[in-house]
């Protein structure tokens, strides 16, 4: 079975030998942070659990990073391959859990954790004495800023969760009980501790090295942190101002922009753009699968992005972003130049699919060479940031600011381009209906980008946007998915799972 527990994953979770051959993250790579992004290195001993023998120099820790980085953007699995949640726009997605559901997100995320606190603990320990206390702190603050980021994805998902830091007893020795699941608020007290502390150590952007954890990146995911408090379950909703701030903050002093056209933004030849926070991208000896995994047979794909029908055509709004996000028409013989297009109603598997992930934003080769499609997995992107900051801004008050709704505009007249019929948002809109719309308008642009799930889950959409063929069996325990069995033994189930 696929399934591994965490309490046996916190002992050892060995490296792997070649660093190009870990999971790059943040656009570019951690790799370049750790200045060996073309070099090969074999720990000796294998592992992260001799801190005595490693964690002694700045680059090998970011190494470490990396590699706790690859149990996320693993072939076929996590990050390269996001789940097909039943979020209203994955055709074939259902709410039928069960216990099995979902297991390998909960045991990648722990499997990341410990690695970085592997790195944490021996830091802690004085592994790094004698460099520079600002580089230590640097450090420090980018496996903060990574483990907020596992657990931020864990607590949305399963609710109580054990936290696990550095200055944990090792599970194994010290098992963990059902008393080890902390109340949601306190988790988030910890995220909120481990990104704040990475927003004011880490460094500043730079431009020689734009995928290097930095700052902004940390006060983007921090906004993202705010908001996600202020909505279900907690509904702190005094978190609404800290997450316009924040966000705002990021907008007006950052080094991000919204691109003027959103064809360019998923393009492979255009990845690392300045629209792009926080991404996984690969090396090109750990390549990214095959172009056409996410293509309809009449491309010779493997019919893996199948998109919701009922989305697709009758939510989604008519404009060129739609023809672009979303792969509607395509080719009836990609091997065929002269073979005519048709819309997916003729196709063969008789359904729309994923446009990000396909021609035109891949190129011919990588849509069908079988090789390396070069695709940029994106985390958060600054279009995330200016749609966070309206809906704060809303909620924080009374309802829309000018401000909330000319950054929401910003995203609806580029997916417009001058010819989309989806009508812009307004002043004189009610709280309620601006933040419909924003959140709409977040369905629309962040599509199949590891996001939408997330939002169905604080504004309790699960139900909504499952129906009229998926919402059978519904319960409130479906907004929480089940904890691996073998976990669950010593630290409890969620309900509905027992």
């Amino acid at each position: 079975m696929r399934r591994a527990g965490l309490i046996i994953k916190q002992k050892q979770q060995q490296m792997k030998k070649n660093i190009n051959h870990l999971y790059v993250s943040v656009v570019t790579s951690l790799l370049i942070l750790a200045g060996i992004s073309c070099q090969k290195l074999d720990e000796k001993p294998e592992g992260i659990s001799t801190p005595d023998n490693f964690y002694t120099t700045i680059a090998q820790c970011e190494a470490a990073y990396a590699g706790s980085l690859n149990a996320l953007y693993v072939t076929w699995g996590g990050y390269q391959n996001i789940p097909s949640y039943p979020d209203g726009q994955y055709e074939g997605a259902s709410l039928d859990f069960g216990v099995g559901s979902f297991n390998d997100i909960w045991t990648m995320h722990y499997k990341s954790v410990s690695n970085i606190n592997a790195v944490l603990k021996a830091v802690k320990a004085g592994s790094l004495a004698g460099n520079a206390d600002a580089d230590i702190s640097n450090v420090v603050a980018q496996g903060r800023f990574l483990r907020a980021f596992n657990y931020f994805t864990l607590v949305r998902l399963y609710g109580k969760i054990p936290y696990i830091t550095e200055d944990t007893p090792d599970p194994v020795s010290t098992p963990l009980t059902k008393d080890s699941r902390l109340e949601i608020a306190a988790v988030y007290d910890l995220i909120e501790a481990d990104i704040t502390y990475a927003a004011d150590n880490m460094a500043d952007y730079d431009a020689s090295t734009p995928g290097k954890p930095n700052k902004w990146v940390a006060k983007g995911l921090l906004a993202k942190v705010y908001l996600t408090r202020a909505t279900a379950p907690l509904n702190q909703t005094e978190n609404y101002a800290k997450a316009r701030d924040m966000a705002d903050d990021v907008i007006a002093n950052g080094p991000y922009s919204l691109l003027p056209k959103f064809e360019d933004v998923f393009k492979t030849s255009n990845n690392e753009n300045a629209e792009v926070m926080f991404a996984f991208h690969e090396t090109s000896d750990a390549p990214y699968m095959p172009g056409n995994v996410w293509a309809p047979s009449e491309m010779d794909g493997w019919s893996s992005g199948p998109v919701k029908i009922l989305w697709a055509t009758t939510i989604y709004p008519e404009q060129p972003r739609k023809h672009s996000y979303l792969l509607l028409d395509f080719t009836s013989d990609i091997y065929d130049p002269s073979a005519p297009i048709i819309n997916w109603s003729q196709s063969a598997d008789g359904v729309p699919y994923i446009g990000k992930y396909n021609m035109p934003n891949l190129t011919y080769d990588q849509q069908v060479g079988g090789g390396d499609a070069g695709i940029e997995m994106k985390v958060l992107r600054f279009a995330d940031v200016l749609l966070i900051y309206a809906e704060a801004a809303n909620m924080a008050g009374s309802g829309p600011t000018q401000l909330a709704v000319d950054r929401l505009n910003m995203i609806i007249d580029r997916a417009n381009e001058g010819t989309g019929s989806e009508e812009r948002a307004s002043i004189t809109m009610s709280q309620a209906a601006f933040d419909k719309k924003v959140i709409d308008e977040r369905s629309y642009e962040l599509c199949f980008e590891n996001d939408r799930y997330f939002d169905v889950l604080r504004k309790r959409l699960l139900e909504e946007v499952n129906l009229p063929d998926n919402a059978q069996g519904y319960d409130e325990n479906d907004y929480l998915l089940p904890i691996p069995a073998l976990d669950a033994q010593s630290i409890g189930q969620n309900p509905g799972y027992e």
